[in-house]
């Protein structure tokens, strides 16, 4: 019998935003449950996020935004620093879309739309909102398995809630959107590698004041059928400029 050489898909670009709220002296995230018709992960709890487009590029150059120093090319394993900017960007609309909360800062003068009018960047402008990139934290990645028809290659992002603008409302995407403490988080119906970023800012026990110097990031996939983790050590020196 003739061998079939199995190619992997390749992965996607995606960006998953964690958003940290403080609640009664317990961390608490904000999740939404995946529609039980979704392709991908029905049903699943999740963090916002989703693939980059086009328009991120776009909208990096379009409100003049300054790179994220804190943000380490090495570390997102991209490309390029539009590519990087344009993860930090996808984090930021797709969770937009999602749950109506704007990482964003008001800005009064701010007369020019977007030049795509389908586009959430669009949105942003009608609104006088600026995306906030320097408010994003990278806290680390996961690539999906290899023997899966979909598959992404994710950046995940941690943000403070007093950081956004708006209120908590659905597309659709998302059901059940609400706050959930990390124990709450840990007892839903959640992918494993979501378990592992929970697991992970358990860790931190709280103490988030030193995330931006942080220089070892996990890179979570699996393989031979076992959980997989690398953690990739970066220095501070090899940061954007």
């Amino acid at each position: 019998m003739e061998k079939i050489n199995f190619r992997p898909t390749k992965p996607k670009d995606a960006s998953t935003l964690i958003i940290i709220k403080n609640v009664k002296e317990k961390i608490c995230v904000l999740m939404g449950q995946r529609s039980m018709k979704s392709k991908f992960m029905p049903g699943i709890f999740v963090f916002p996020g989703g693939v980059i487009e086009k328009d991120d590029s776009i909208a990096f150059k379009f409100f003049k935004l300054k790179a994220n120093k804190a943000i380490n090319q090495k570390a997102l394993k991209s490309y390029s620093n539009i590519h990087s900017q344009s993860l930090l960007l996808a984090a930021i609309r797709e969770t937009a879309e999602e749950t109506g909360l704007y990482l964003a800062k008001k800005k009064n003068n701010l007369n020019k739309s977007f030049i795509n009018s389908d586009s959430t960047w669009y949105d942003f402008t009608e609104k006088s909102y600026i995306p906030s990139t320097n408010k994003l934290f990278f806290f680390g990645r996961a690539i999906t398995p290899s023997k899966l028809k979909i598959r992404f290659h994710a950046r995940f992002f941690l943000a403070f809630y007093d950081d956004f603008i708006g209120k908590i409302k659905t597309n659709g995407e998302l059901d059940n959107i609400g706050w959930l403490s990390l124990k709450q988080a840990k007892n839903k119906k959640i992918a494993d590698v979501t378990e592992f970023m929970l697991d992970e800012i358990i860790k931190l026990n709280k103490d988030f004041s030193d995330i931006s110097n942080k220089k070892d990031f996990p890179m979570f996939t699996w393989r031979n059928n076992k959980r997989w983790i690398k953690w990739d050590k970066i220095n501070n020196l090899q940061r954007f400029k």
